[in-house]
C-alpha cells in the first residue's frame, strides 16, 4: 500500500502568507492609529481653543494687573534711590535698564493678546455657521496628513507644515481655506513594506504615545477650563464673572497704591 504523500507549502508561499498576515495587522492598525490621532488632535485644537476663549474674555485684565504689579515695584524703587539722594532723572535712567526685559516681556504678552482676540473674533463669526463641515473636513485632513502616521523624516517634516495650516484654518472657521488644502496637497508617500515587521512595532509605538498624550492632555489645567466652558455655554452662563470682578479689585487697589507712591515721589 502506497504512503499518502505529505503536502509540503513552498518557502516563498510561507513567506507570502506571512507578509499578508502583517499586511493586515499593520493596516488594521494603522486604522486604529488614524482614529487616535484625530481624537488627540480635536482634544488639543478644543484645548487651545479653550484656553484663547480664557485669554480673550480675562486674559486683558491679567495683563493689566501685571503692568500695574511692575508698575509699583518700579515706583517703589524710585522712590528708595530719590531718598538716597539721586535727582529724579537719574533714578529714572537707572531703573530704566532693570525693567526694560520686564517691560518689553509685557509688551510682547500684548501683542499675542491682539492676536489671539482677533482669531477668536474670527472664529465666533464665521465658526457657527459651518461648524458640522468644518468638523468633518478637518478629521479627514488629519487622518490623511498628520506627521505620526507616517516615519520617513522629510515627510513627517512636510506634513508638520501643512497640519499647522490645517489647525489654523479650522480654528479661524475657515472651511474655504481647507477645502483649498485638501486640493493642493496629496499624501503620496507610502510605508515601505521591506520590513514589515519594523513597521508594525513602529506603529504599535505611535499608538502607545497617542494614548500617553491624549492621557496627559485631559490632565491639564485648561481641560478643566474647557469642560467649565463647554457646560456654562449650554446653560447661557458666564463662568468669567468672578475672576473679572476679582481682577478689577485688585487693579483698582493697585492703582491707589501707585497714586500713593506718585505723591510720595512729587514730596522728594
Amino acid at each position: 500500500m502506497q504512503e499518502p504523500q505529505l503536502s509540503i507549502i513552498p518557502s516563498t508561499k510561507k513567506e507570502e502568507l506571512k507578509k499578508t498576515r502583517l499586511r493586515t495587522v499593520i493596516q488594521k492598525k494603522r486604522t486604529l492609529l488614524e482614529t487616535l490621532v484625530v481624537k488627540t488632535e480635536m482634544l488639543k485644537i478644543n484645548l487651545e481653543m479653550a484656553k484663547q476663549e480664557y485669554m480673550v474674555k480675562v486674559g486683558n485684565l491679567f495683563l493689566k494687573d501685571s503692568h500695574l504689579d511692575l508698575e509699583i515695584i518700579r515706583l517703589k524703587n524710585l522712590l528708595h534711590l530719590m531718598k538716597e539722594g539721586l535727582s529724579y532723572e537719574e533714578a529714572v535712567a537707572k531703573v530704566t535698564q532693570t525693567y526694560y526685559a520686564q517691560q518689553l516681556e509685557l509688551e510682547l504678552e500684548q501683542k499675542r493678546m491682539q492676536e489671539e482676540e482677533a482669531m477668536y473674533q474670527m472664529r465666533e463669526e464665521k465658526y457657527a455657521k459651518v461648524t458640522g463641515d468644518i468638523k468633518k473636513i478637518w478629521k479627514k485632513l488629519i487622518a490623511k496628513f498628520h506627521p505620526d502616521l507616517v516615519q520617513d523624516p522629510e515627510e513627517k517634516k512636510k506634513r508638520d507644515t501643512i497640519m499647522k495650516q490645517i489647525n489654523r484654518a479650522y480654528q479661524e472657521g475657515d472651511y474655504d481655506r481647507l477645502m483649498k488644502i485638501q486640493s493642493e496637497n496629496v499624501a503620496d508617500h507610502e510605508l515601505s513594506i521591506d520590513n514589515l515587521e519594523e513597521i508594525l512595532i513602529k506603529v504599535l509605538n505611535e499608538i502607545m504615545q497617542q494614548n500617553e498624550e491624549y492621557a496627559a492632555l485631559k490632565k491639564s489645567e485648561w481641560y478643566f477650563w474647557m469642560i467649565k466652558i463647554e457646560r456654562a455655554k449650554k446653560k447661557n452662563i458666564n463662568i468669567f464673572v468672578d475672576t473679572e470682578r476679582q481682577l478689577l479689585n485688585d487693579i483698582v487697589v493697585k492703582l491707589a497704591i501707585i497714586k500713593d507712591l506718585k505723591a510720595q515721589m512729587q514730596q522728594h
